[in-house]
């Protein structure tokens, strides 16, 4: 009877007297068959844990099944769904990727005129320049005269400019300021310089050209008077003008959009615009 004890230990932990009571529990909970299934209402519907990603698979199956079987023509869910997230995921690449828009219209512009690329074309009038005379000497340079459709020439290289402008500002200098270091404030205005740079990089020296072609080289402003009135220009002339004439159309927009962020002399860079295709608009016509 020695090796026997009425009592527990005293030194028993409250951890196993817990684990003793919850078997007690438990026990007593299988011990406790009532028979038959009771099913207290609709026990069939999903529980409120259900997860949203769960319910959005339910859902769309459920709309595939009702696609699959709706043969009478009517729009269908799964269908307006996917449109919506296509012109929705259509509108945030736009937004990122602002040269996306220009390049669709360009894009449209050009797949118009491959259809049929000929004079008789109305798109080859944005494309190319209008108003050809012919000419008696081969060797002379074409002559183009002015009109109309001369507008619609502007009109697309200003779509043109403007897709020049976002994409190398978007793919090329904004990774060229992140890789000096630059803070996103000043991302922007690096941006807008550095482009502006380098386009009368480009048309600055293409200008030198084009003025070595007529009587106003080197600034001799008595040849601009030289067979007055002009009716006709050559074709290198005529270019440059209209070109020149899309780039400050195109900046002209960006200051109506709010593209750039405005600066202390905002009100003068609105009149400097307006002057220069004013200058552009009324020598070319006259």
């Amino acid at each position: 009877m020695a090796g026997v004890e009425p009592f527990p230990l005293l030194n028993t932990s409250a951890d196993q007297l817990h684990s003793a009571d919850v078997n007690v529990a438990r026990r007593r909970r299988k011990s406790s068959g009532l028979g038959g299934e009771i099913r207290a209402g609709d026990t069939g519907a999903p529980a409120l844990a259900s997860s949203r990603v769960s319910l959005n698979a339910q859902d769309s199956e459920h709309y595939s099944s009702e696609s699959s079987e709706d043969h009478s023509g009517a729009p269908k869910p799964l269908k307006r769904r996917r449109a919506r997230g296509f012109f929705s995921q259509l509108r945030q690449t736009m937004v990122k990727h602002t040269f996306v828009l220009p390049a669709c219209l360009l894009l449209i512009f050009l797949t118009g005129y491959a259809v049929n690329p000929s004079e008789a074309n109305p798109l080859h009038h944005f494309l190319f320049l209008s108003y050809p005379i012919p000419q008696d000497d081969p060797l002379k340079p074409v002559h183009y005269g002015k009109g109309k459709w001369d507008i619609a020439f502007v009109a697309f290289y200003t779509i043109v400019l403007s897709f020049t402008r976002e994409f190398i500002m978007q793919e090329l200098l904004r990774p060229l300021a992140r890789k000096a270091g630059l803070s996103k404030g000043k991302h922007a205005r690096f941006m807008e310089q550095m482009y502006t740079a380098i386009y009368f990089g480009v048309l600055g020296p293409a200008g030198m050209y084009v003025m070595s072609h007529t009587p106003v080289w080197y600034f001799n402003t008595r040849g601009m008077y030289e067979g007055f009135p002009h009716r006709t220009h050559e074709g290198v002339v005529k270019f440059y003008y209209l070109f020149q004439a899309s780039y400050w159309a195109q900046q002209a927009i960006v200051l109506l959009l709010g593209m750039e962020k405005p600066r202390k002399d905002f009100k003068e860079l609105v009149g400097h615009h307006i002057v220069s295709l004013a200058l552009i608009g009324l020598s070319y016509r006259f």
